[in-house]
């Protein structure tokens, strides 16, 4: 891409003053401070910007969901945030950055903003496979490329110091804006294809049914209703593994869904294509959904459609549904004053399995941080049961793994505390040319433990899928 979107003789002043007022901010707080500027580029795909070689030794994290004509990538880590449960003390942290950033206001521009996650749970001790990786970590992106139908721009941050030469600053920053747009490739590498093999799956079958029993023989109504039951999958992959053509097929399988990679050089890559939203925030405005019940897809159209009719009509699937919608309610009717949703649920067809969906839309009473929502939030009953503490309860005693970022909370915060997140599914860490990928089910009195296994191996197929190019 040349540099003619970036115009430098209209946006140099901005940048100019914007320094300034940030050099000066450090001097009164006598803190590092940091600067951003966002400016428009020609729409494009955003996702061949990670492809640089150089940049493999930086923090890279995607987010893109097509339907959407949405997409994020971030290179780079102006600021770190990493923390182990401690949601105050982290949210404490954003309300100091937000004093000392100074970025362009009132203008409808993307804003400087936070890519992260963590773990399903966070205050858990790491496992083996998730010893090296982060409990849970935000990311402000020293080049921040952002999407949607709006258009298309780059965020360039960067610190700023108190002892910084005001010259040497605007030099340097002006430099990183031209480095990041004239840099971007145009096209994106061909998709690789890898061997996929030398698998174990944590735990096995036979195991993996006991422990559905023993959680059957825990549920009562009224009381221990569901339970969400996860397992790992554990493949053998080439060290010449490419994230970026794992992306490349799960968004072009999955349109529907939120692909994500985030990228920690020496600690490893998480990444998936989940169906499950959280919550957005805008403005006051929220979304959500309950996503729970499954089914496979047909291998026509007639199937397709009697599979679907089965699902919705199902007791059990429905039954977990409810489950899931009725908790999210419950949890957000307290922070709103006006919120919809359907009657029934819809069907969400993604390519090889079909999901019970209802679309939630509301109102905050009051302005809140993104992050305030996700606490109340997650876990929803689609990743750890209901009631929430009961289910969470028989989980740690159960399961045999660590989900780590699995099943957790991902997504972007803006300084305005604006934003989206999504939950962790369909996704794998992979470090040490090991894939860790992760699927679960939600386990109710109808379950049977057989079915569950098979529902899992649906829900892992994506990933597979993605690790070998799209090959099987």
């Amino acid at each position: 891409m040349s540099g003619k979107t970036l115009q430098f003789k209209d946006h140099q002043n901005i940048i100019k003053n914007r320094i300034y007022s940030a050099l000066e901010l450090s001097k009164k707080l006598k803190k590092e401070t940091i600067v951003s500027h966002t400016f428009r580029i020609d729409a494009i795909d955003i996702l061949p910007m990670l492809t640089h070689p150089a940049d493999r030794h930086l923090t890279r994290v995607y987010l893109e969901k097509p339907s959407n004509g949405f997409s994020m990538a971030g290179m780079g880590s102006t600021i770190k945030i990493d923390f182990n449960g401690d949601i105050q003390k982290f949210n404490d942290e954003i309300s100091d950055i937000k004093k000392r950033i100074v970025y362009e206001k009132g203008q409808d521009y993307p804003l400087p903003s936070f890519l992260g996650g963590h773990a399903f749970n966070p205050e858990m001790v790491a496992d083996e496979t998730w010893r090296n990786f982060p409990r849970g970590r935000f990311v402000l992106p020293e080049c921040l490329a952002t999407q949607n139908d709006d258009g298309a721009w780059l965020t360039i941050s960067t610190l700023v110091n108190q002892n910084d030469n005001l010259p040497m600053l605007i030099s340097r920053f002006v430099n990183l804006c031209i480095h990041y747009e004239n840099r971007m490739p145009v096209t994106l590498p061909p998709i690789s294809s890898l061997a996929v093999d030398k698998f174990k799956d944590v735990p096995d079958n036979d195991s993996y049914s006991d422990t559905i029993n023993k959680i059957l023989e825990r549920l009562k109504p009224g009381k221990v209703e569901k339970v969400v039951l996860s397992r790992s999958h554990h493949v053998k992959i080439s060290e010449n593994f490419s994230v970026i053509s794992g992306m490349q097929v799960l968004r072009n399988a999955y349109p529907k869904c939120m692909s994500f990679f985030f990228s920690f050089p020496n600690e490893g890559i998480f990444f998936g294509s989940t169906p499950e939203s959280l919550i957005r925030l805008k403005n006051k405005s929220i979304e959500t959904e309950a996503l729970a019940g499954t089914i496979s897809r047909g291998k026509n159209m007639e199937e397709d459609r009697l599979l679907a009719e089965k699902l919705r009509y199902s007791h059990k699937e429905c039954e977990e549904h409810r489950f899931v919608l009725e908790q999210i309610l419950r949890k957000l009717k307290p922070i709103t004053n006006q919120l919809d949703f359907s009657d029934y649920p819809e069907i969400l067809k993604l390519k090889n399995v079909q999901h019970l969906k209802t679309p939630i839309f509301g109102k905050l009473e009051s302005k809140q941080h993104i992050l305030n929502i996700v606490k109340q939030l997650h876990p929803t009953p689609a990743v750890a049961g209901t009631p929430t503490s009961d289910a969470m309860s028989i989980i740690q005693k159960l399961e045999t793994h660590d989900r780590g970022w699995y099943s957790g909370p991902l997504g972007w915060a803006d300084v305005n505390g604006d934003g989206e997140f999504f939950v962790g599914l369909r996704s794998a860490l992979v470090s040490d040319n090991t894939a860790h990928v992760y699927a679960g089910g939600g386990i109710v009195a109808e379950s049977i433990a057989e079915r569950e296994w098979d529902e899992t191996k649906l829900k892992i197929q994506p990933i597979i899928t993605a690790l070998s190019g799209g090959q099987i």
